[in-house]
């Protein structure tokens, strides 16, 4: 076979795999969609919990803007119409909207890996993007059972159906991880006055539906400017660069005077370790097995290529946002009613897909080296590492899928086992 018939055969093959996996994605957006409409008629019990109404009855009865998804939630409720189970039509639009959400994170997510892999074919979006993009949306915690209160409730991830600030806010955050990777390749040469304003607008709406990404964002770009100034980059270049968070932290500030007033009774401390602890007893085992395939791989990877580990700031940077996130997590918790929620875990929620679309795209590279080899035995160190990182992975994706699955059905997102 000549390597046109080869190149024609590789483009049909994954012109059908984008096709099959397309459809999967579509198909996972409207059982995203019926989920949601699901928990929006949640009014106790442990069927179809979620958030999701209570986020409802803070605009629709309190009329309390602690987000802009507030915003959206009441002009969808002024749609006048009642569905044929009673239920009002705003109830529908909400699910619709958070599927959406749900859908294009999913593309989003494809995107990121095209990028981290270098965009080697342009813009174009191959098979293998799509299917990480949706399994990096379904993976959850390696679950034992009896580590933690629950397969997500005491662990951390990612994938999260139960909280609709989170759902935006993860959609967005991936805008801003999209764009920040374009003009942080450029910046130093000058970025244009539309790039610095749509910049600034995408962390500001980010930070608007929920603020955890930028406080998990915000330092981590900080320490790569600052980098970059020892290194001898204009200054003028670092701050008008630096400048685009500028904006999002007056929004943080407005936020904390909602959340955090003297009338709320709320607040919060520093109490290391509390928010780990609340719902495991194993707190550290429980961290570990919720990021175990990142974590294998940042083990693994630095035995094979350290040198070239230690110059990708794409895979530094991931990680960054991780221990940034962590650290929130671990040293921070709130006081008053919410003392018990565990709100400052959502910025380490977005890290975690975040570490996981790095480690993926390491570990395809690494897989793709193997087959390169021509003597098997010159690469059994790689061999193993990479079937037990694959194991590993396995492990992650099919809690994903028992967890989500068993969320369609009805069962509580905490998931007591």
């Amino acid at each position: 076979m000549s390597s046109e018939e080869k190149k024609s055969h590789g483009s049909e093959y994954n012109n059908i795999g984008k096709t099959a996996l397309h459809t999967a994605i579509i198909f996972y957006g409207f059982s995203m969609i019926f989920l949601f409409y699901k928990q929006t008629g949640w009014s106790g019990g442990a069927v179809y919990e979620s958030d999701l109404p209570v986020h409802i009855r803070m605009i629709i009865e309190d009329g309390w803007y602690y987000s802009l998804t507030a915003f959206v939630y009441q002009a969808l409720y002024q749609i006048p119409f009642v569905l044929p189970d009673g239920a009002p039509f705003g109830n529908l639009a909400i699910a619709v909207f958070l599927g959406l959400c749900g859908t294009v994170s999913v593309y989003l997510t494809a995107c990121l890996l095209r990028d981290l892999q270098g965009n080697r074919r342009g813009n174009a979006l191959t098979a293998w993007h799509l299917l990480g993009g949706l399994l990096l949306n379904l993976v959850m915690p390696c679950y034992i059972r009896g580590i933690a209160d629950g397969r997500y409730i005491g662990m951390e991830s990612a994938s999260i159906w139960h909280n609709s600030t989170y759902i935006v806010m993860k959609m967005m955050g991936l805008f801003c991880i999209l764009y920040y990777g374009k003009l942080e390749k450029r910046y130093r040469h000058g970025i244009s006055g539309g790039e610095w304003f749509l910049f600034t607008l995408l962390l500001s709406l980010c930070t608007a539906v929920k603020p955890s990404f930028l406080l998990v964002f915000a330092p981590v770009m900080a320490i790569f400017l600052l980098a970059d100034l020892i290194r001898r980059t204009p200054f003028q270049k670092v701050f008008v660069f630096g400048s685009t968070v500028f904006a999002p932290l007056l929004v943080v500030w407005f936020q904390n005077m909602i959340l955090f007033g003297r009338e709320t009774g709320n607040g919060w401390e520093i109490r290391p370790g509390y928010a780990l602890s609340l719902h495991s007893g194993y707190p550290l085992l429980s961290a570990v097995l919720s990021i175990f395939f990142p974590l294998a791989l940042l083990i693994i990877l630095p035995l094979i290529s350290r040198r070239q580990l230690l110059a990708d700031r794409q895979f530094l940077g991931a990680w960054l946002l991780a221990a940034v996130g962590f650290l929130e997590v671990f040293l921070f918790a709130e006081t008053g009613d919410r003392a018990g929620d565990g709100n400052f875990m959502w910025g380490y929620s977005f890290a975690i897909l975040m570490i996981f679309a790095v480690s993926l795209t390491k570990w395809a590279e690494m897989g793709k080296g193997i087959l390169r080899e021509k003597r098997i035995s010159g690469c059994r160190l790689r061999i193993g590492a990479f079937v037990f990182s694959a194991l590993v992975l396995l492990w992650h994706i099919y809690c994903g899928i028992y967890f989500y699955t068993n969320l369609l059905r009805g069962v509580s997102y905490y998931m007591w086992d």
